[in-house]
């Protein structure tokens, strides 16, 4: 019963709604609705072109232009649509990366100035190494493929118990080093669905390395020495990083080179977390390897620890 008033209002709602339309349009052209109307029998007796004549007459003419309805199917109609989704837009702006970390970082090598020199052999697990101070981060600005990464490091360490020889009963050793290591990177792949990128690199390394070695009598009587030294190498490398799941990937980089010194060379590998869209946390290994023989200094040695920072993308 509901469905049939239904019908029944609809009905109603759609003749009201024609007679309406149908008397608009007569009180426009100045006539009554019965003007230049055709009966059912007067229709019948007349000829397919009388009649046309007849409907033309009877169409009532107004000053409004026509509208014309277009096919939804048309091409030209399709063309005419807005994009529901708009191109991506190019990456054209900065992108800024600054990540602070902390290198545990242990010295092994020799170390000499002048005709005094000594063999450094202190590992993460030696009590006679200790580590006054610290400052370590890089700092990555980013621009479509290009990219300058610089690296600072800043560390006054030493160890105590280095290895003297016959003439000396003990020796220290104390070293304040500052390395930056401004670089230009190339990004030759990427697929930033994955997080996944592959860069070559190429820049600079800059060393101002201060030595102060100690000597304790024995065969010789007690000695000091202190030295500085700064000098520059060119270096050349890749980076990469890989994504092993949604929050999971690994990094690695390497940038061998030489100039200042006989040669150096930097490898690194670690694993990062996501934590947000902004942040992730990184653990890794670090080994850095230098030799400087000049002048009457001597630091043919390497820096190597873990290391543990945390990336933040500025922008």
């Amino acid at each position: 019963m509901m469905n049939f008033n239904r019908t029944v209002i609809s009905i109603l709602a759609f003749l009201s709604l024609t007679v309406g339309c149908s008397i608009g349009v007569a009180a426009q052209t100045g006539s009554s609705p019965s003007t230049n109307r055709l009966t059912i029998s007067e229709s019948k007796q007349l000829k397919p072109s009388t009649l046309n004549s007849a409907l033309a007459v009877s169409e009532p003419v107004t000053s409004e232009p026509a509208v014309s309805v277009r096919s939804t199917n048309d091409p030209r109609t399709e063309l005419a649509k807005p994009n529901s989704v708009p191109p991506p837009a190019s990456d054209d702006q900065w992108h800024f990366q600054f990540a602070p970390y902390l290198w545990v970082v242990g010295v092994s090598g020799r170390a000499g100035i002048g005709t005094l020199t000594t063999q450094v052999d202190s590992g993460l697990g030696d009590s006679n190494i200790h580590l006054n101070f610290a400052f370590m981060g890089s700092l990555e600005a980013r621009r479509k493929k290009f990219a300058v990464v610089t690296d600072l490091l800043y560390a006054n360490l030493g160890t105590e118990r280095p290895t003297p020889g016959p003439l000396f009963s003990n020796a220290t050793a104390d070293f304040k080093a500052f390395m930056l290591d401004p670089e230009v990177a190339y990004r030759i792949t990427a697929n930033p669905d994955k997080g996944t990128f592959v860069d070559v690199l190429g820049g600079i390394r800059y060393w101002h390395l201060r030595a102060d070695l100690g000597f304790d009598a024995a065969l010789l009587s007690a000695r000091a020495a202190t030295g500085t030294k700064a000098w520059a190498d060119g270096v050349i490398g890749m980076r990469g990083r890989a994504a092993i799941s949604r929050k999971v990937f690994v990094l690695g980089k390497a940038d061998p080179g030489g100039g200042g010194s006989k040669f150096t060379y930097q490898l690194f590998g670690g694993v990062g977390f996501k934590v947000c869209d902004r942040g992730s946390l990184i653990g890794g290994y670090r080994y850095l390897r230098v030799n400087y023989d000049k002048n009457n200094f001597l630091f043919d040695g390497s820096l190597s620890g873990p290391i543990v920072g945390v990336s933040f993308r500025l922008k």
